[in-house]
């Protein structure tokens, strides 16, 4: 036992029970898919008196009340919690357990003498090595650097969203570079914050740690040593926000929407309309939506395989060290391989059924559980063994994009619509959705797609 009765999260483990632990919330934040801002829930870092670290994490039944219960920064004696093994991806420290926090977990305020526990906790990378970390999802990444450059506010167009963009360069004692592109309000707050500094004149360090937080000077060892060792200190170039390139103003933000969903609607095609295309000569990457319903999951090949981080393609290995062939052809780098869904499904409408290919995310999304979790379920080592998760989408109604996939000649998935994009197609423009250009679609209401499932990915750091 720790301090006053305390167990150290070093000496937490799943079938240790009744313990109580006194930490501070060295960061908290809302995990969210960020394909659809499902949330997931709300994470934490924990950090105890010795130093020691776990990622804890409240159910989304639970947020509310614990959101408004705990603070960043502040400290807690925690007790009736939960201790499991960590997720496996994603996650913020090297601790193998986590904590689950839910509504039997005590929550007592500690004041007084809490100096002792950090209040930050790091893992850095040189920048050199961020590289090697590319397929590598199981930790995220922290690093530290001179900021150099930031370029403008940026805004990016993806699917029905308007994402806004800072990209910044940054670098090491050594003089290695590190590309990092923040997003969303990170991007806005970072950029203010930078000019700030810039209009006094100073240079600044940056600290960026997951899941997606940067610091700007932070006060502690690492950053006084990177200072003391940095010999030609620089002040940034803060490249000014130009009238062109200033966020696009609300009319504009809605013309971009609106033409790409003039684009989908006139895309929309029956199964037996896509059946009757000639693969040949359609134009390449041409996408069509297509909604349908999955009547069968054929796994007689299996459902999963090992794949590229970055491209998802299949990967090569020897036995012992895994590469992709597209995205590293030549140095061979050993790879972690990611296990990613392949689904050959069988969907239906009123005019007919065919096969259609899901992969990767795609699928995940429609499960809404990780491929490699399902994986580590199977017990028996058949590969073919196909899970509930899998099983439950017999039956369900969605709307895909679809394209024809050059070697194959057959449908695969590139995006399936859930309620909100569905929405914003229904009343972006005109209210009809069109079938081949011809006759206007039924405007049913949209079956409901299933949320993914994978916690938050950083954009700072992490390559």
């Amino acid at each position: 036992m720790g301090e006053a009765g305390f167990t150290p999260l070093s000496q937490l483990y799943p079938s240790k029970q009744r313990c109580r632990v006194r930490v501070r919330i060295s960061r908290l934040w809302v995990s969210f898919n960020p394909n659809n801002g499902t949330v997931l829930g709300l994470d934490s870092l924990l950090i105890d008196d010795e130093g020691g670290a776990m990622q804890a994490h409240v159910h989304p039944i639970d947020k509310k009340r614990l959101e408004e219960r705990l603070v960043e920064g502040k400290v807690y004696a925690l007790s009736g919690f939960v201790v499991g093994v960590s997720q496996g991806n994603y996650m913020t420290c090297r601790n193998r357990f986590m904590m689950y926090i839910g509504s039997q977990t005590v929550v007592d305020d500690i004041d007084g003498d809490v100096d002792s526990i950090p209040l930050h906790r790091f893992d850095f990378v040189d920048i050199g090595d961020v590289s090697s970390r590319n397929c590598d999802n199981s930790l995220l990444t922290d690093v530290i650097g001179q900021v150099v450059e930031v370029r403008p506010i940026q805004e990016v167009l993806k699917k029905f969203r308007m994402i806004q963009i800072c990209s910044l360069r940054i670098e090491d004692l050594s003089g290695k570079e590190q590309e990092v592109t923040l997003y969303g309000n990170l991007a806005n707050d970072f950029y203010a914050e930078i000019r700030e500094k810039c209009r006094q004149g100073k240079g600044c360090t940056v600290c960026s740690s997951s899941p997606s937080k940067y610091y700007l000077d932070l006060e502690i060892p690492e950053t006084h040593e990177f200072r003391a060792n940095l010999h030609h200190p620089k002040i940034p170039i803060v490249h000014p926000q130009s009238q062109q390139e200033s966020p696009a103003a609300p009319t504009q933000e809605s013309q971009s929407i609106s033409k790409l969903s003039q684009e989908l609607r006139s895309s929309w095609r029956t199964i037996k309309q896509l059946q009757s295309l000639d693969p040949f000569e359609s134009p390449k990457n041409t996408r069509f939506l297509c909604r349908a319903s999955i009547i069968k999951i054929d796994c007689a090949k299996g459902w999963s395989y090992h794949g590229c981080f970055h491209c998802r393609r299949s990967i090569t290995g020897d036995g012992s060290q895994f590469w992709c062939n597209r995205c590293d052809s030549v140095n061979k780098k050993r790879k972690r391989p990611v296990w990613w869904y392949k689904l050959d499904a069988v969907v239906e409408d009123a005019t007919g059924t065919m096969n259609l290919m899901i992969f990767a995310e795609e699928a995940q999304e429609l499960i809404g559980v990780a491929a490699e979790d399902l994986v580590d379920e199977i017990t028996d080592g058949n590969r073919r063994t196909v899970p509930d998760a899998i099983l439950n989408l017999i039956g369900s109604t969605h709307a895909f994009q679809v394209s024809i996939d050059d070697r194959s000649l057959g449908f695969v998935v590139k995006w399936v619509l859930n309620d909100d994009d569905l929405m914003l197609l229904k009343h972006s423009g005109s209210s009809q959705m069109t079938v081949g250009g011809d006759s206007p679609l039924p405007e049913e209401d949209s079956s409901s797609s299933a949320s993914s499932c994978s916690s938050q990915l950083t954009e700072v750091g992490h390559a």
